[in-house]
């Protein structure tokens, strides 16, 4: 959904996080509906405008919505549309509201769905706090990685969140010889 801009161009109302946050909201509202979800009650589109804070109207938000349905809708019948990363984490999510249920299978049976929901990637950030301050420090104004990281495995993720540990480890212990080094050094000029 574009507006307007003062220049004349269209501008993005809706950001690609936004689109995210509303699809995985909607998820959770749902949870006890089995997909396809035909319609969106007015009080879950109420409690969405309050969760994205009323950056939002309810018909901006209907309207988004819609057209997250029909480019589902597109991404089904032609699969090769799905090219970008952030389209396939909408493709994912909106298959879970729109898409047809399917029986599970035998192996996810026994795994559960949370295992199944691991494998793709839970979205939470916040559990790698090393990986996402380096990247934050590397990529200050770039918000592609936080959404490649969000599509990836929670055991990818956790590794390179330990890597990420092991390395500021490494590090505090080189700047405690440094320090030891100049203390030294300062010691034996002085005398």
């Amino acid at each position: 959904m574009s507006a307007p801009s003062p220049n004349g161009r269209f501008s993005r109302v809706f950001s690609e996080s936004d689109e995210i946050r509303i699809l995985r909201f909607l998820i959770r509202a749902t949870n006890s509906l089995s997909p396809p979800i035909t319609t969106i009650g007015t009080p879950t589109i109420n409690r969405l405008v309050e969760r994205l804070n009323h950056r939002f109207t309810p018909s901006q938000i209907n309207d988004k919505l819609r057209r997250l349905r029909d480019k589902f809708r597109k991404h089904v019948n032609n699969k090769y549309l799905v090219k970008t990363h952030h389209d396939r984490r909408l493709y994912k999510l909106s298959r879970r509201i729109w898409g047809k249920k399917k029986a599970p299978k035998k192996a996810d049976k026994l795994r559960g769905a949370e295992t199944v929901e691991s494998r793709e990637g839970d979205g939470d950030l916040e559990k790698y706090p090393y990986l996402v301050a380096e990247f934050s420090r590397i990529l200050p104004d770039n918000e592609v990685w936080k959404e490649r990281l969000k599509g990836l495995e929670e055991s990818k993720l956790r590794k390179m969140d330990q890597e990420w540990v092991l390395l500021k480890v490494e590090e505090a212990k080189l700047v405690a010889q440094k320090a030891e080094l100049v203390h030294r050094q300062i010691m034996e000029i002085m005398e």
